[in-house]
């Protein structure tokens, strides 16, 4: 008896960078992937700062990244499980902050931080036949719970998508879970579009 393949629940978007953010972030000066958003609620945008995250904003990044781990568990318990806390290590986001090829941004309000997005450069392909690019990876990008559907995240996108443009990548690019598609919906209408669908075959 055959088994049929079937979808993991990832499929990679990507956004070449000819195109044009959908708003303007603010400068890399003044900065000092949630993955399910719903930007097309009515309601009002909510006033926000982007900028660079600081170790300072510990506590509250990790409160994001439990709330993202969380939507990952209750969605796929065959994939992800539960983990003692801290959601990152201090040590771990130390990293991202202090490596020139990556950051975390964050989206400050009067309410303190609402909403985060990780940037990685992706190792080029040593593959002789690959067309020579420079890609930053959206990691993680998430909207604090009761502030969705504000316009947070796609300022978030578009500050991230700005900050990889300051270091020439050619493309952005994002896994997206086959779940959520929510999240799919609100990248392609950004501008993404769709580069592979990974597909798993249980051994």
């Amino acid at each position: 008896m055959t088994q049929r393949s079937r979808r993991i629940p990832a499929a990679s978007l990507f956004l070449s960078m000819g195109l044009r953010a959908a708003a303007g972030p603010q400068t890399e000066d003044e900065m000092a992937i949630t993955e399910i958003i719903d930007d097309a609620a009515e309601r009002e945008p909510l006033a926000i700062r982007v900028r660079q995250a600081s170790l300072r904003d510990y506590e509250e990044l990790c409160a994001l990244f439990e709330e993202l781990d969380e939507i990952h568990r209750q969605a796929r318990p065959d994939m992800f499980q539960p983990f003692p806390p801290p959601a990152r290590t201090r040590e771990q986001v130390a990293r991202w902050l202090a490596q020139a090829d990556s950051t975390v941004l964050v989206a400050q309000s009067e309410q303190g931080v609402v909403g985060l997005a990780v940037l990685l450069t992706r190792t080029p392909s040593g593959f002789d036949g690959a067309v020579a690019r420079k890609v930053i990876e959206l990691d993680n990008l998430v909207v604090r719970a009761d502030q969705r559907g504000r316009k947070v995240g796609r300022r978030l996108l578009a500050a991230a998508v700005e900050w990889s443009r300051q270091r020439r990548a050619t493309h952005v690019e994002v896994a997206v879970h086959d779940f959520n598609r929510d999240a799919r919906r609100f990248y392609e209408s950004f501008g993404f579009s769709s580069s592979i669908d990974r597909l798993v075959l249980a051994a």
